[in-house]
């Protein structure tokens, strides 16, 4: 197996982005800091296809990268869900999967057309100083890994989420009747599983040509005719869903607070029952509990495992009679996970 050498390591936070040159720093980078990082099992790793960075790690640091979240694993996961069970014929790259689930114009991402070409030349990895374009490259490339990953989470809850709805919904217990005890029946709400891959299964075959191993050809997807664009129009009619925030507040629109009704236009749009499709910039914060203004002023931690980075609520500070502020130290917290997007 040939390991590829680690040139470069880039780690984004919700506010910087640090390059670590390790030509010239070494293994002095990872005993200062970086294997901490990379090793711990409390700080989540946003990486886009972690096999060659985690396989040059190990080879060439003895460094094991632990608590990955892997985004092309992820969208193949919610391709999976959102065809019933069918496989795409190949993985995407970075610049589909962000162009794909944040609906970020190809326009916006020509650097990561870039990296994909400086990738078949590897010795301008190794160039001193690095070229700027290249720097821009690597930037670029890991800027959008923790959007993405919530995106991709709240689709793979999407099902879940639902069925809680169906549930929560049910009629099945009576006012006042006591519940069974031992009654282990499968429930109405959970048999609708198999109703719902069905449905998404034949859906997928009228939208993407099968290859001989029984692959969907997810990049070259069959024409549509106006009658079924109309007919699925219909299908994927839902009520509006409440948009709590996006993850760049300073992107965030004016009407980031109002309904946003999902879009069902274009022939993109799935069957009733299927979650992924057309979906609108903002992310729909589903299941993730986090509190409004008007219920706290307690800034949110990130939770350990998923790490959801929220923003810190600020409370307003208190005057002295002479009109000044008083200092008031940051404490840093203790025992939270932290997330950091990762690449090499």
């Amino acid at each position: 197996m040939t390991v590829t050498q680690v040139s470069f390591v880039q780690i984004a936070t919700t506010q910087k982005v640090y390059l670590f040159d390790i030509l010239l720093l070494g293994t002095q980078a990872f005993r200062n800091g970086l294997s901490f990082i990379l090793e711990s099992k409390h700080i989540l790793k946003v990486i886009h296809d972690c096999r060659v960075i985690a396989g040059s790690l190990m080879a060439q640091f003895g460094v094991k990268l632990m608590n990955v979240f892997d985004t092309q694993v992820a969208d193949v996961m919610c391709f999976h869900s959102e065809t019933g069970g069918f496989l795409p014929d190949r993985i995407s790259s970075l610049q589909e999967v962000v162009n794909l689930h944040l609906k970020v114009p190809s326009s916006r991402l020509s650097a990561l057309q870039m990296k994909s070409q400086l990738t078949k030349d590897m010795e301008v990895w190794y160039e001193r100083p690095c070229p700027a374009s290249l720097l821009k490259v690597m930037v670029v490339s890991v800027i959008h890994l923790q959007p993405l990953r919530l995106m991709l989470l709240d689709t793979l809850m999407n099902d879940y989420m639902t069925l809680v709805d169906s549930y929560l919904n049910s009629s099945y217990y009576e006012i006042g009747t006591p519940e069974q005890e031992g009654v282990q029946e499968l429930p109405q709400e959970i048999r609708q599983l198999d109703e719902m891959r069905l449905r998404r299964q034949e859906w997928a075959r009228g939208r993407y040509p099968v290859t001989e191993d029984g692959l969907l050809a997810r990049f070259s997807p069959l024409p549509q005719t106006s009658a079924s664009l109309q007919e699925r129009r219909t299908q994927t009619a839902r009520p509006s869903v409440d948009a709590d925030a996006s993850i760049n507040p300073s992107a965030q629109p004016a009407n980031a607070g109002s309904h946003l009704t999902q879009e069902t236009s274009g022939d993109c749009s799935p069957p009733a029952g299927v979650k992924k499709g057309c979906r609108q910039d903002q992310l729909i914060t589903k299941g993730r509990g986090k509190p409004s203004p008007k219920e706290s002023s307690v800034p949110v931690l990130p939770s350990i495992g998923r790490g959801f980075l929220l923003n810190m609520l600020q409370t307003p500070r208190e005057s002295t009679k002479d009109g000044k502020t008083p200092h008031q130290p940051e404490t840093t917290p203790t025992g939270t996970s932290g997330e950091k997007n990762s690449q090499a």
